[in-house]
């Protein structure tokens, strides 16, 4: 059984239908009138209530404990970034005492650079430390030219001249502790190709089949030595055979970054033609070949 509809207050039933007249929502059918009357008086005792001198205190302290709190932090950071600043500035003054960080050559490159550093000495009179030091681009054009046409010179390639040129620079890095000017570098570079020295390919010839059958009867035949381990025997074979077929150079198999298993892969492949055995390849990863020039070689 509904109730009649109930007489609502004035003002609350204009500010029903300008809320729902907006948002296009029908108006709640109320059970009683006592709602809108609570509502109004529980709004006309907030409205007489009165603000109490205790909560503002009590407001404000926590303000004021939220500023301080606030205060304490930014500083504690502040004063946690100036130390982590002042941590770092020490790592960069070790780093600018300790200087650039320079190649660590081979014993094959140290040599090179010794006779290349007793070269240079040949040229100068004074100290040839305190020469290379402050050494300009005319400098070590004119070193380089003494080079070429020096008695008992056998420089007739470009690269020989490149080689040199890159030696002596190193020897400027460890002599002056810091990496030679870069504008220096590039004129040196572009003047080295106007020596006139030969820059053609060299054609390396592989290993021919009737050597590499010398080579393996020699191994399994004739050699009469015994092994440290008959492994290395059965190794010996294979590098061989890689040797010839690749043209690469011994010691890129077997030199100080020797050719490992993980550079030996095995491919299966099915057979072109129903009934034949399947084709087995072979991929043999070479990553230490000789470069030449700058030009890396295949």
């Amino acid at each position: 059984m509904s109730l009649p509809p109930q007489k609502l207050p004035r003002r609350h039933a204009q500010r029903r239908t300008l809320y729902h007249g907006r948002h296009k929502t029908p108006p709640l059918d109320l059970p009683c009138a006592e709602v809108p009357q609570a509502i109004k008086s529980q709004a006309k005792k907030r409205q007489k209530m009165p603000i109490s001198d205790a909560s503002d205190s009590s407001a404000a302290s926590d303000s004021d404990s939220d500023s301080d709190s606030e205060s304490d932090s930014g500083y504690s950071s502040n004063r946690s970034l100036d130390s982590e600043a002042e941590h770092y500035r020490k790592i960069r003054a070790e780093f600018v005492v300790a200087g650039p960080n320079l190649a660590n050559p081979c014993d094959e490159t140290k040599a090179m650079m010794k006779r290349e550093e007793q070269m240079w000495k040949l040229t100068r009179k004074g100290d040839p430390v305190a020469a290379l030091k402050t050494a300009t681009a005319e400098d070590f054009k004119t070193f380089l030219v003494w080079r070429k046409k020096r008695k008992n010179s056998r420089i007739k390639r470009q690269a020989t001249m490149s080689t040199y040129w890159h030696v002596l620079s190193m020897n400027y890095q460890r002599t002056a502790k810091r990496y030679m000017d870069e504008g220096i570098l590039a004129d040196l570079r572009n003047w080295i190709p106007t020596l006139g020295l030969d820059d053609s390919e060299v054609e390396k010839s592989a290993l021919y089949v009737e050597d590499l059958c010398v080579l393996q009867n020699g191994l399994w035949v004739r050699d009469q030595e015994k092994f440290p381990h008959e492994r290395l025997r059965v190794q010996e074979s294979p590098i061989n055979i890689f040797a010839g077929c690749t043209s690469t150079r011994p010691a890129a198999l077997v030199g100080k970054i020797p050719l490992l298993y993980e550079d030996i892969e095995f491919q299966v492949f099915p057979p072109l033609i129903k009934g034949r055995r399947p084709a087995v390849r072979l991929i043999l990863n070479l990553q230490h070949i000789k470069r030449s020039g700058g030009k890396k070689k295949p």
